[in-house]
């Protein structure tokens, strides 16, 4: 008898235990069905967030189209909310802040990383964005590579992206260098870029000339955004030239000659873009700047110190010198056309173009269509 009561106390207290191990179950919010996001058939898009105890809440992204982050109206059951005008079809980064701190939308699954954090993005659908919709086509591959730089004395990372069957291609391949913003990083361009998505279609359609595309970082360990003249007084530019450059020549199947090389770059990167095709114009045979130009202060430098660079005929050998801008890169435009009047004092050939969109990736994609089909043509 004393052991059936010993047995039945045991699982009585077991029960008891099990009961109050149980996580107390809270009372339901609208935050757990709430949509963050929601697009009509109008183009309309629809920013809610659950934010009861704050005071602002704004939102923003390139989907402005370069005008400042939105406010969004509070509503009474806590939620937040905010319909823009009517926008553009295409892919668009956006984020929340909420009482001056960024918040990560975490009811998406889409975002991009940059150095300073994660931003989510959204599509607006449309036939716009078909040129770089994930499709049935031969997919390239994407590699993020580490590499030791001696210049930085540090480990590094990029990503490479390879044509579809690269493994049966035959002979050494071209290469396109490309770089980065300032607010970005070297995953960028394969992530909400859709770069790859871009090549990818682009070589199903038969427009693109077997290449491999490498893709650093452009930010380094010194502390500082170097945008300056000339490429000696940025890091990555040494990176590039001592480390960067002659790794992947080991690394993969590619030329060494002039004709076999591009470079190519966006704001910050547009601006390493010039500094090192200027001072190494027998290293490239196309460079394709975007959405940068050079800053008051640097276009006076290459006056005074610098204007033999501009000289050098090397420049004008290049088979494609074509910069590109946001139509509605305001950002920019200053810069811009500084630059290009530069070029023109020096009797530097180029090409320019405008494309849809401002200072982000909406521009961006477009213009890495556009050139890329330029590339590495007999």
């Amino acid at each position: 008898m004393k052991k059936i009561t010993l047995l039945f106390t045991t699982i009585l207290f077991t029960i008891i235990n099990y009961c109050n191990a149980q996580p107390q179950q809270r009372a339901p919010t609208i935050n757990d069905t709430l949509q963050t996001i929601r697009i009509s058939n109008d183009h309309h898009v629809t920013f809610s967030i659950y934010a009861p105890k704050a005071t602002e809440v704004t939102v923003g992204g390139d989907f402005t189209l370069g005008k400042p982050p939105a406010h969004l109206t509070k509503l009474d059951n806590g939620v937040w909310t905010y319909t823009t005008d009517p926008i553009p079809v295409d892919s668009y980064t956006y984020n929340f802040t909420i009482d001056g701190v960024n918040t990560l939308d975490n009811k998406s699954a889409e975002f991009k990383e940059n150095p300073n954090g994660l931003f989510n993005y959204f599509i607006m659908p449309g036939e716009e964005t078909d040129f770089f919709a994930l499709k049935n086509v031969p997919h390239g591959r994407v590699e993020s590579v580490l590499y030791h730089s001696n210049s930085l004395n540090a480990e590094r990372r990029l990503h490479v992206y390879l044509p579809p069957n690269y493994e049966n291609i035959k002979g050494k391949l071209p290469v396109l260098y490309l770089l980065h913003g300032g607010g970005d990083n070297d995953i960028s361009w394969t992530g909400a870029a859709k770069a790859n998505l871009i090549l990818d279609n682009l070589y199903a359609q038969g427009k693109l000339k077997n290449m491999i595309v490498v893709m650093p970082s452009g930010h380094t360990p010194v502390q500082g955004v170097f945008m300056g003249t000339g490429p000696d007084q940025d890091p990555f530019c040494k990176d590039f030239l001592q480390d960067i450059v002659p790794f992947i020549e080991k690394t993969y199947n590619v030329s060494n000659k002039r004709e076999d090389r591009a470079i190519a770059g966006f704001s910050m990167g547009g601006v390493q873009t010039l500094n090192l095709a200027l001072w190494h114009p027998e290293m490239f045979g196309y460079v394709c700047p975007m959405g940068t130009g050079y800053f008051p202060n640097s276009i006076k430098a290459f006056d005074s110190a610098y204007s033999n660079v501009l000289k050098n005929p090397a420049i004008n050998q290049w088979k494609l010198f074509y910069i590109g801008k946001g139509e509605a890169d305001s950002l920019t435009a200053v810069n811009c056309r500084a630059t290009l009047k530069m070029f023109d004092q020096y009797g530097i050939k180029y090409q320019y173009k405008e494309l849809p969109g401002a200072h982000s990736f909406v521009f961006t994609r477009r213009y890495l269509a556009f050139f890329t089909p330029m590339l590495f043509k007999d």
